[in-house]
């Protein structure tokens, strides 16, 4: 019994965690500001599913100026596999939370 509530306890901090980032994407692309931004740099990332099948997965860094004139350099929230480094994508970010950008268009 004791090792099922656990589960449950996992389950539930996995879901948790999925719909916070999921409204923080949800947020940004609602009141997030659209600009260019420059795909510097991919890093790949290996994890391993509940069954222990290993998957591969990128995550890709841009270069953006914000509509004040600094520039970022940070990761995506979101990604998706076609995107390469030197690609020219737009994304969405909320001033004064750049750190956070997320690319338009996608969910």
């Amino acid at each position: 019994m004791r090792n099922i509530n656990f589960e449950v306890l996992i389950i539930a901090f996995v879901a948790v965690s999925f719909l916070w980032t999921f409204f923080k994407i949800i947020r940004v692309k609602m009141l997030g500001v659209e600009v260019d931004a420059v795909v510097t740099r991919l890093e790949e990332h290996e994890t391993t599913d509940s069954d222990g099948m290993p998957s591969e997965y990128y995550e890709a860094y841009v270069r953006y100026q914000t509509q004040d004139g600094r520039t970022v350099n940070t990761s995506l929230a979101n990604s998706n596999m076609f995107i390469k480094v030197g690609d020219c994508v737009r994304i969405k970010y909320i001033p004064g939370q750049e750190d956070y950008p997320v690319l338009a268009g996608i969910l």
